[in-house]
């Protein structure tokens, strides 16, 4: 059951994110260490929003490199930096920065894939090449490690209730589960999906139009996109995308999704929305 699916291109970025109200924030296509902001309805272009080298010292030796986007429920701009090894929070107008962390146990952080947060305000970034996810607690101001087994994130995502993160892997490719209100800091995953070996690869992941029961799943080098009923227990669409991905984030009616040369959109096939 596969089905082909039209396109609408938006703007030239990289690494995105979408706050609540629809505004699309960006990693400039050429400058890595600038992020713009951008809104479907309005822009063309979009407009700057803040360049990290006007804040950081940059390595005489390596770029200023932005390795993921979230907005928190209050608009500010949470992002990983990698070069610096930096989780910053951007205020709604770019006029205060924070560093909310940038190493765990003396070790400076490195690739991050993966960075969202929950309702209270806690964040989780993921570190493929410890194979960890990290747990930063707002109220205490500190790391913690919350995967008591091996995970190499691809990208994750939290329910509406912060109760469970879901983290896309591959190796062995899955999505798999924690639960966030067990007792204790660590927390041991459960597979939510499985998925075979070889090109079926789960690069990015998120719920479609906030229904929790639809998990949208981009596969096979990015260039698939299925559609599962959590609840139901099955693959409800498999869509051949015109172009390979890298990222897939759901907001309204649209699938944004993070191309080589762009970032691009598609509508949620009516059926699912009216489900």
């Amino acid at each position: 059951m596969e089905e082909d699916i039209g396109q609408d291109f938006l703007v030239i970025g990289r690494q995105f994110s979408i706050s609540k109200d629809g505004i699309l924030y960006f990693v400039d296509f050429k400058n890595h260490s600038v992020v713009k902001k951008f809104a479907p309805s309005k822009d063309e272009v979009g407009e700057k929003f803040i360049d990290l080298k006007e804040w950081l010292n940059e390595d005489e030796h390596n770029d200023l490199q932005i390795d993921d986007l979230w907005i928190d429920p209050l608009g500010r701009l949470i992002l990983a930096e990698s070069t610096t090894g930096k989780i910053l929070r951007i205020s709604p107008d770019a006029r205060k920065m924070e560093n909310l962390a940038d190493s765990y146990d003396g070790y400076r952080f490195s690739t991050i894939a993966g960075l969202t947060g929950s309702p209270s305000g806690d964040l989780f970034i993921g570190s493929p090449n410890s194979a960890t996810v990290y747990r930063h607690d707002l109220t205490l101001g500190k790391l913690f490690v919350l995967n008591e087994d091996l995970v190499r994130s691809n990208d994750m995502l939290i329910d509406s209730t912060g109760s469970r993160l879901l983290v896309a892997e591959s190796g062995p490719n899955r999505v798999v589960v924690y639960d966030l209100n067990c007792s204790g800091n660590l927390s041991y995953g459960w597979n939510l999906v499985e998925f075979p070996k070889g090109q079926a690869k789960p690069l990015s992941i998120d719920f479609l139009n906030n229904e929790e029961n639809l998990l949208a799943v981009l596969l096979d080098r990015g260039k698939k996109l299925q559609i599962l009923d959590l609840r139901g227990g099955k693959l409800l669409k498999s869509i051949v995308l015109p172009f390979p991905c890298q990222k897939i984030r759901s907001h309204g009616r649209w699938i944004y999704m993070q191309t080589r040369k762009g970032i691009r959109r598609i509508k949620i096939p009516t059926d699912l929305i009216t489900r």
